[in-house]
């Protein structure tokens, strides 16, 4: 088993850098069971707004639908330790994997927020959302953009339990996942998953002229995070 621990400035924010390193590390580990926590007291707060202002949109969007992608696809089991604020990308990267635990704590808040700060969410979002958010809670969670305590959390699906301890909860529960037979674990995914993160050509090009047209991280990177 692995352990990819998310790291940034303040809590856990992302930048192109920590998003290649985060790829890295799952494609050189294809076969392993990983386990994603944050460092310290976060999970992740999403995109660092402030180290992406002025950056080419495109590379952002690529480097986070890239991770999504491989935690979504890996072929061994993944759980998301939520042991701190998990926001908008932190919760993006968390419904990727196959099981999400939270700590019982209520000042964790959980959430995509990104349409409350003017974010346009890539096709490949929104489809992995689409396949693990249940179809009567997620318009509430994207277009509400609100952040949940770990209790509202797990009642609209965001997450899977409320536990204790996350990373200590974490690590028991892919500890279990990890003792199934690899190969059957490993096809029955590929078969629940297989073409749900496609997109289509006009899906990308409609994604890209609105993206273009709101992407402006400076409007908003001093006081939040997307």
């Amino acid at each position: 088993m692995r352990e990819v621990v998310l790291r940034g400035r303040g809590p856990n924010t992302m930048t192109l850098e920590s998003l290649a390193a985060c790829a890295d590390e799952l494609r050189a580990h294809p076969d392993d069971p990983i386990l994603v926590y944050g460092e310290g007291r976060a999970f992740s707060a999403g995109l660092d707004l402030d180290a992406l202002a002025g950056g080419d949109p495109r590379a952002v969007t690529e480097a986070i639908e890239d991770v999504a992608r491989l935690l979504f696809h890996h072929g061994a089991p993944t759980v998301a330790a939520i042991n701190g604020h998990a926001v908008a990308g932190g919760c993006l990267l968390a419904q990727a994997c196959d099981l999400r635990v939270v700590t019982d704590d209520p000042s964790i808040k959980i959430g995509m927020t990104g349409v409350a700060i003017g974010i346009t969410y890539p096709p490949v979002v929104l489809a992995l959302l689409r396949h693990r958010l249940p179809s009567h809670t997620i318009e509430r969670v994207l277009l509400g953009a609100e952040r949940h305590d770990p209790r509202a959390a797990l009642a609209l699906g965001l997450v899977d339990e409320v536990v204790p301890d996350a990373i200590e909860g974490g690590r028991a529960r892919l500890a279990r996942l990890a003792a199934h037979p690899r190969a059957a674990y490993a096809e029955a995914k590929r078969a629940l998953r297989e073409g749900a993160l496609d997109v289509t050509p006009a899906q990308r090009a409609r994604f890209e002229a609105a993206a273009s047209e709101a992407w402006d991280p400076s409007r908003f990177a001093t006081s939040r995070r997307g």
